[in-house]
């Protein structure tokens, strides 16, 4: 078939080189410039469209393609991490249409940051879904093929990550492939309308913040659900007279609840021998197993680098406004 690729993401990349491999033809290559987590740049596409004999396009800010010149002949499209909704007039170039993938059993988790939402609210999976898209409307249609991911307590969003990475590009070959014998083939219909369906919203990096009230489960969620290829969670507390950033890579739940008495943030024990460092979190306990302090390149295991509990994450505003009114 004749596939126009457009998007980012090194998944979309693997993809069209997998579909070149699978005798396909690439008739162009249309991305956008890449997010800071991304594997693959824009620079890589376009040199990638030039390997396939392709035209290449960037849509850098202020700037849109041509689909109209740049997908004329097109079977279908393969879209991933598009930064704009197709407009119908755009899907009626294609002789099927245009397979968009996603992190969402749709129509259950339509938009963003859908894995992050995934782990943050507890669920036990999260599927890889390619479908048709739908002109105007958002992470819906004919779904052609789908792919389930366990999540355990323990799994990261960059555990997600790597998963999508390895499975995405052959289950779009597996709906490529099923399209291409049967244009019609469906697994099911996901609408806007079914009862089930929801939309995630994006995740600002002021929401990776970690209020230390909060349940010592609650807070490790946010810290696997803020790491790699992200920053990761933070917080913040005093050194002498200076407020440091602090990341918080790793963590684990020791305890729901603890009979100690301690303010929320307040440092418990820092054991030299694994490396963590106990933190009462709302009613129980969290291990801080990996950090990083936001000016410093290196992670570090917090048991082994703090030796006092005379210590607490978290800074209250009004004592940080209140230390910089004196230093002026």
């Amino acid at each position: 078939m004749k596939i126009a690729v457009i998007g980012r993401t090194s998944i979309l990349y693997d993809t069209a080189i997998a579909l070149r491999s699978a005798g396909h033809s690439i008739v162009c290559v249309i991305t956008s410039p890449a997010a800071p987590e991304y594997t693959r740049t824009e620079d890589d596409f376009r040199q990638l469209a030039e390997s396939f004999d392709a035209p290449f396009f960037c849509a850098a800010p202020g700037l849109r393609p041509d689909f109209d010149r740049l997908c004329r002949g097109a079977d279908v499209a393969v879209s991933v991490n598009w930064t704009s909704i197709f407009s119908s007039r755009q899907i009626e170039l294609f002789r099927i249409g245009i397979l968009n993938t996603h992190h969402g059993d749709l129509p259950r988790y339509r938009g963003n940051a859908c894995a992050n939402w995934a782990i943050l609210r507890g669920e036990t999976s999260i599927t890889a879904t390619v479908h048709l898209v739908e002109g105007g409307r958002l992470d819906c249609g004919r779904v052609v093929a789908q792919e389930r991911y366990p999540l355990t307590a323990r799994t990261t969003v960059g555990d997600v990550y790597d998963w999508s990475d390895r499975s995405t590009p052959a289950l779009l070959m597996r709906a490529i492939e099923a399209l291409e014998k049967d244009p019609a083939f469906t697994v099911k219909v996901a609408r806007l309308e079914d009862v089930e369906s929801f939309r995630c919203y994006p995740r600002m990096p002021e929401d990776m913040y970690i209020a230390w009230d909060r349940p010592p489960s609650e807070v490790d969620a946010l810290v696997r659900a803020s790491s790699r290829p992200f920053a990761g969670a933070y917080t913040f507390h005093w050194e002498n007279t200076t407020v440091k950033k602090l990341r918080v890579l790793a963590a684990r739940v020791v305890s729901e609840s603890t009979k100690d008495v301690a303010a929320p943030g307040q440092i418990l024990h820092n054991d030299r021998d694994t490396g963590e460092t106990f933190v009462r979190c709302g009613p129980g306990v969290l291990a801080l197993v990996s950090c990083r302090y936001d000016d410093e390149a290196g992670e570090f295991a917090p048991g082994r680098r703090w030796t006092s509990i005379r210590m607490r994450l978290g800074v209250r505003a009004e004592d940080w406004l209140w230390q910089l009114a004196q230093q002026r």
